[in-house]
């Protein structure tokens, strides 16, 4: 019997999330974005979480607590991060408010944007960028190039914190 070496259940890429406080952080990902805890295991020596999972909608994603002797350091720690997760939702606007409920910072607003999303921009209280987006046209590469041309160069890029 062979091993499928790309788990169904994960797709092919996963992401790790190293937080400064990981059962805080695993709480506020189920109360902001409706997120399931799989499972998790502790460290032995101690509370410290060395591994979770949690399903955000349909993918999963790692959260663990910060391990400093590995180089595993939350975006606290290091003073921020240079990477958004983009998460779809069913509706930006009612996520975006929940994730603000829950202690989120907004970066920016629900808005309708170009490319055909409505999208809005939190940080999550361990510092990790989440872009909210909702699709609401279906548009070809084609067709967002061509409103993009249209649009002044700030509104093409990506959104940032």
């Amino acid at each position: 019997m062979s091993v499928d070496p790309i788990p169904e259940e994960y797709g092919s890429l996963v992401v790790q999330l190293v937080c400064g406080d990981a059962n805080a952080a695993i709480a506020f990902y189920v109360g902001a974005f409706g997120a399931g805890e799989l499972y998790r295991q502790l460290e032995a020596a101690g509370p410290k979480i060395v591994y979770s999972e949690i399903l955000l909608g349909r993918s999963r994603a790692m959260v663990h607590d910060e391990f400093p002797e590995r180089g595993l350091l939350s975006p606290t720690t290091i003073g921020g991060t240079p990477t958004t997760l983009m998460l779809y939702v069913e509706d930006v606007d009612a996520t975006y408010a929940q994730a603000l409920a829950h202690g989120a910072r907004g970066v920016s607003a629900p808005e309708d944007k170009f490319w055909g999303v409505r999208s809005a921009l939190v940080l999550d209280p361990e510092g990790h960028r989440w872009l909210l987006a909702s699709r609401t046209e279906d548009l070809s590469p084609v067709e967002i190039l061509e409103r993009a041309q249209n649009e002044p160069p700030s509104a093409r890029v990506p959104e940032g914190g």
